[in-house]
């Protein structure tokens, strides 16, 4: 096996998915992308395929309803990578707290994906990755997860859970000298449009995984994205106005 990477990418048709799927290709990585299948995930690759010819994609399917067949899905990523196995996830979906009280389904929801999907995942890569001694695994979090918010704390709670799992998994991962890298973005539009802070603005995908690949080179354990989040997450838990509930 050589130095190159393999990236296996969760949420290959989303937009961050996507995004970083383009950039580890532009890096000269082949990529895995898991998703749901369908148009969109063989769309995500055919567009790889056609910026970056010299780079292998692959696609699998990825159902996050049935969280006893990502064992299988696992060994799938094992046997199809080629180079050493790194992982990225962007699985996310979201609602608002006045659509989980609607609907207690949409609760159940976030955490199979949010959360579950995630766990199981990782939990079964994790021999694989603990066998080769080396590769990254990168998650996108959300600072939702760092403060309960009176529009978004069912979703926040996900995140929340997920970020004390990846706590554990670092320590576990680091003794075999594979970095696990949280990333709590900013959740700005995560249930719709806020106004926060002036200096908050939506997301650019580009941006965020072109971060996520340098954090992840690096070796780090948590970054905020943009480099602002951090603030506002101290802003919410000193200036309590901050923490308003989104007009009808």
């Amino acid at each position: 096996m050589n130095n190159k990477r393999t990236w296996i990418i969760l949420g290959g048709t989303c937009v961050i998915g996507r995004a970083f799927a383009r950039e580890a290709a532009k890096a000269g990585c082949d990529v895995i992308l898991l998703g749901r299948e369908g148009e969109d995930l063989t769309l995500s690759a055919d567009d790889i395929r056609a910026r970056y010819p010299d780079v292998e994609v692959t696609t699998i399917p990825l159902d996050t309803a049935n969280l006893d067949s990502l064992t299988k899905t696992a060994a799938q990523c094992e046997e199809t990578a080629k180079n050493i196995i790194s992982i990225f996830s962007a699985l996310e979906t979201a609602y608002t707290q006045k659509e989980c009280g609607k609907d207690l389904g949409k609760i159940k929801n976030m955490f199979q994906i949010n959360y579950f999907s995630q766990v199981y995942f990782l939990s079964a890569m994790a021999p694989v990755l603990q066998k080769q001694a080396c590769g990254e695994i990168i998650v996108l979090g959300s600072a939702a997860g760092e403060y309960g918010m009176p529009d978004n704390y069912a979703f926040g709670s996900t995140k929340a859970a997920l970020h004390v799992w990846l706590q554990g998994f670092q320590a576990q991962m680091a003794q075999n000298h594979v970095s696990v890298t949280t990333v709590k973005a900013d959740d700005w539009d995560t249930v719709g449009t806020r106004h926060y802070s002036f200096w908050q603005k939506p997301i650019n995908p580009q941006a965020c995984a072109q971060a996520c690949l340098e954090y992840a080179q690096k070796g780090v354990r948590i970054r905020y994205f943009p480099w602002y989040t951090s603030l506002t997450v101290l802003l919410r838990r000193y200036v309590p106005s901050l923490n308003r509930t989104l007009p009808d």
